[in-house]
């Protein structure tokens, strides 16, 4: 958007971009995804292992109103200072953005009363996530149509730091679930290898094996090559009958 010439009216009615270069606003996206991988890789951890993911949650969320206020005051700045004030946010927008998911998504994983139902939060907490990237450049657009319209620049702005103020004071009352081991996990977990046989069941299982295979030995002996089609057969049931009833004893 183009330098404005119009003279503001504070603190709301005031107009006007920062007139960069196609080339410049590539290098700031550049940045920013540069800035993030970093802060996500590096710094989010050491953070979030000191103060815990809650409290890394609630001191980004509670930052975002006060982010979103002052991005529109960006271009009543000098100009030699400009630029800098620019790159400040942006480092503050990204690091705040690198810090906010990782720690929903551990709380969310943490919250999960069991592991059946992990993969069904995580769909609908990406495919919410997915609706309001759909669903906001929408409505800012609409918005920032309606505010240059009436000579007011930072009426998005504004609304996305009302609707953050109000997650704010909604993650002063969320509690940090802490990893539970779940009911299928205990069963696994408490699953205790069946006890080995003593010596007196050893000697119990030797003599019932000596007395199975005894009786199947008696049974074949019994059972010698019958001279016609019905003795074998009725041999045959009579030796698979035995031959079970030893598995049994067994």
């Amino acid at each position: 958007m183009p330098v404005s010439d119009t003279r503001p009216s504070l603190p709301f009615k005031f107009l006007g971009g920062f007139a960069l270069e196609t080339k410049y606003i590539g290098a700031i996206l550049a940045a920013q995804g540069f800035i993030q991988m970093v802060a996500t890789m590096v710094v989010f951890p050491i953070v979030s292992r000191k103060l815990g993911s809650l409290r890394t949650y609630r001191m980004v969320v509670i930052s975002y109103p006060i982010l979103y206020l002052a991005v529109p005051y960006l271009t009543l700045v000098p100009l030699r200072w400009r630029m800098p004030a620019v790159w400040a946010v942006i480092i503050w927008k990204v690091t705040a953005q690198a810090f906010a998911f990782p720690s929903t998504n551990i709380m969310l994983a943490n919250a999960a009363p069991s592991t059946k139902v992990l993969g069904t939060l995580n769909g609908v907490a990406s495919s919410a996530a997915s609706g309001m990237r759909a669903f906001g450049p929408t409505v800012s657009g609409l918005l920032q149509s309606a505010g240059l319209s009436i000579g007011v620049l930072g009426l998005p702005w504004w609304m996305n730091a009302l609707i953050a103020s109000t997650g704010a004071v909604l993650s002063l009352f969320m509690i940090e679930e802490r990893r539970r081991t779940f009911e299928s996990e205990k069963g696994s977990e408490d699953a205790s290898p069946p006890p080995l046989p003593s010596a007196l069941d050893t000697d119990e299982m030797d003599a019932t094996l000596v007395a199975a295979e005894s009786l199947n030995a008696s049974s074949e002996s019994h059972l010698a090559t019958p001279g016609s089609p019905l003795l074998t057969r009725m041999s045959l049931d009579l030796l698979r009958n035995s031959r079970r009833n030893s598995k049994l004893l067994i």
